[in-house]
């Protein structure tokens, strides 16, 4: 299985909600650094956090773009669902949201060990009703 494919499996298990599987894609000790939300050290930590996060905005993922280079898988995800629980401080509103992360991924002996991504989280809490900055020119 290509590190590509061990992407492709880890973003089935997550739609289908299947959180026990993610151990067949990743290791125990999985890293994670995610800007403006918290960094994680271990599946347990993150399997919790996936689960609120797709719990409080009905979220699935739309597979964009997904690029293999040696150990390293570069995805592009389009993130859709809906706000319907408390968010980053924000209550529900639930209407519809609709954002993109990018992520690269790496792999090690079959398994994800570490991931960096970065989501369009102004765009998103701006579909939540939340005062944003905006560009004037």
């Amino acid at each position: 299985m290509s590190n590509a494919d061990i992407y492709w499996r880890f973003a089935e298990i997550l739609n289908a909600r299947d959180y026990d599987k993610l151990s067949e894609v990743m290791i125990d000790d999985f890293v994670d650094h995610h800007p403006g939300l918290v960094d994680v050290t271990d599946l347990m930590t993150y399997t919790n956090n996936l689960k609120f996060v797709v719990d409080a905005l009905e979220m699935t993922a739309e597979v964009e773009d997904v690029l293999e280079a040696g150990d390293k898988v570069f995805t592009r995800v389009k993130l859709v669902g809906k706000h319907v629980g408390t968010f980053l401080g924000i209550e529900p509103t639930h209407k519809p949201v609709v954002w993109y992360t990018n992520e690269l991924w790496r792999a090690e002996n079959g398994k994800m060990v570490e991931r960096w991504a970065v989501d369009d989280l102004l765009s998103l809490i701006a579909q939540m009703d939340y005062p944003v900055p905006s560009w004037d020119g």
